[in-house]
């Protein structure tokens, strides 16, 4: 399940276990609506913590939604991942996409990440680097 939340300053989104096609498919049509023109700079929170590793068959639909997003106005994105590798293919994509130098991936299981993603989602304020580096396991 993903859930969409728009916030004055951007958007948070959370995935809720593995995303299937047709739930990324959803999310790239909530966030034409959610995203008009019309709207300057914003920054995104993406909470992946209960996904695991990227299934290569939704890594297509995740490239196409950093591009909508970077497309609309999107500066900063804080990732939250749950593993180094998931980390790492959350990275490749992003630099795919051009997201990279805006994206801050963030270790879902340090104690305050949802702060240290809004303060780099909405100020740009640079995460602490234990909150920062997700452990470099596999997930």
């Amino acid at each position: 399940m993903i859930k969409l939340d728009d916030a004055p300053w951007g958007l948070r989104i959370e995935m809720q276990g593995q995303p299937t096609r047709q739930e990324l498919s959803k999310l790239l049509d909530d966030l034409r609506k959610a995203l008009p023109s019309a709207r300057p700079f914003f920054g995104v929170i993406l909470d992946m913590s209960g996904t695991g590793l990227i299934n290569p068959e939704v890594r297509d639909l995740l490239v196409q939604a950093q591009k909508l997003l970077q497309s609309k106005g999107m500066i900063r994105m804080a990732a939250s991942l749950t593993s180094g590798l998931a980390t790492s293919q959350f990275r490749r994509i992003s630099s795919e996409t051009g997201v990279g130098p805006g994206l801050r991936c963030l270790d879902s299981k340090a104690t305050g990440w949802q702060m240290v993603a809004e303060r780099w989602a909405v100020s740009g304020h640079e995460p602490e680097s234990a909150i920062a580096n997700p452990a470099s396991t596999g997930g």
